[in-house]
């Protein structure tokens, strides 16, 4: 089988799973808002309080360098209910995610390869994974920064396949587009539902 006919890679698969992401987040947001805004409301405005830009900043930093801490969109959620300031709440999230990526990308590199239990983990998601490597190259880290596959995983699997750091950041930039367009539509969720 060609790598063109793989059926492992389906861009229109990627796109629709990637769109309804995006509506999924604006539906959950709106049920959010709907039935627990007053709980969701308090707990962000403590979250505000206390963490602020900085506990966005930091809280992608861990979500994107450990993947399974938190998902990065219950920041989102956050920052939304707590009423932070849009351009600002982008930013530290986006930054905090490419920096998170990007350790992710050097953990690969260096500490992956040298721990059994760590190439046991990229193997595990190296067969979905490098696929997209292998078609797309550098694109596969622009796929992985804008849709559902995993940016934190791309991260780790494009380090321990020594893909050139430079590369790797340029398409961590994208990050500031998924993060635009989910905070977007987690707005227009949390207003509706209100």
């Amino acid at each position: 089988m060609t790598k063109e006919n793989d059926p492992s890679i389906n861009l229109k698969r990627l796109i629709i799973q990637t769109v309804g992401s995006i509506v999924l987040v604006l539906v959950i947001v709106f049920g959010l808002a709907y039935f627990f805004r007053a709980e969701l409301l308090g707990f962000s405005e403590h979250f505000v309080r206390i963490f602020g830009y900085l506990g966005l900043f930091f809280g992608m930093i861990l979500s994107d360098s450990l993947p399974a801490f938190v998902p990065p969109d219950a920041f989102l959620v956050l920052a939304i209910s707590g009423e932070m300031d849009p351009i600002s709440t982008i930013l530290s999230m986006s930054i905090g995610s490419i920096i998170g990526g990007s350790i992710a990308y050097w953990i690969g590199l260096y500490l992956i390869p040298r721990f059994h239990l760590g190439r046991q983990m990229v193997l595990h998601y190296e067969d979905k994974l490098l696929p997209y490597i292998r078609k797309y190259g550098f694109g596969a880290v622009v796929l992985s920064a804008l849709t559902p596959i995993p940016y934190s995983w791309m991260a780790y699997t494009v380090g321990t396949f020594k893909m050139p750091f430079r590369l790797f950041l340029l398409g961590s930039l994208f990050r500031f587009v998924r993060v635009s367009v989910y905070f977007y539509a987690m707005y227009i969720g949390w207003i509706t539902g209100g």
